[in-house]
């Protein structure tokens, strides 16, 4: 039976929000004009729109130029604010497991724009689950491509990978390493649930329940 470890992206394998630094550099390039992203930002917290909606409400301002030609601003956002904020001790987890013959895949709420990259850099291939972008006639929809890749939705997504990957299900899911409390649904399932730089709530929920906690730097 393969064993798969997951490893969640903001804040485990990674040191920052790689969501806060596209919006950031969006609004600094002026893709986006601050207010849309204010207004964006206050509906997802008064619970109007779910994590993916609000992905989906802010592409067509950062993408319309369409999205062959919004390629380079990702491109240039991976490689300058990303890639240098990769934990060394999440590239050596990752290495580990994979000496273990184990299969090791990214799960996060992030679009694929900046996961795939990412899972790229670190020799995954096409082992990467994020919330995905609706794209028709090189133009960003406004619409999600599927559910986000958040709280429950991870769950579905892995489903669907196990299925697509011919793997059992839950019974591949080996590990999963996350920050946050909101991937509770997946830790549940997972055979070695790992803590990694936790929330207060996770790490409340990881001590009461005997799981590992670890820093990755």
């Amino acid at each position: 039976m393969t064993t798969t470890a997951f490893f969640d992206l903001d804040y485990t394998l990674l040191n920052a929000s790689s969501g806060v630094v596209y919006v950031r550099e969006s609004v600094k390039q002026r893709r986006v004009p601050w207010w849309i992203v204010s207004y964006i930002a206050l509906s997802h917290k008064l619970g109007r729109i779910d994590f993916g909606q609000a992905h989906a409400g802010l592409i067509p301002y950062v993408g319309k130029q369409g999205f062959q030609q919004t390629a380079s601003f990702f491109e240039t956002l991976i490689e300058r604010y990303l890639l240098p904020r990769l934990s060394k001790k999440g590239r050596e987890k990752i290495a580990w497991h994979q000496q273990q013959g184990h299969r090791v895949v990214i799960i996060s709420a992030s679009i694929e724009e900046l996961v795939k990259p990412m899972a790229e850099h670190l020799g995954l291939g096409d082992d990467y689950l994020c919330t995905r972008l609706a794209v028709q006639d090189d133009r960003y929809t406004g619409q999600l491509d599927g559910p986000q890749c958040y709280g429950a939705g991870k769950v579905e997504w892995v489903k669907r990978w196990a299925t697509e990957n011919q793997l059992s299900f839950p019974e591949t899911i080996g590990y999963v390493y996350t920050d946050s409390s909101s991937d509770l649904p997946l830790l549940e399932l997972a055979q070695n649930p790992i803590a990694v730089n936790p929330s207060r709530k996770l790490a409340k929920i990881a001590r009461a329940r005997g799981w590992p906690i670890e820093r990755f730097d």
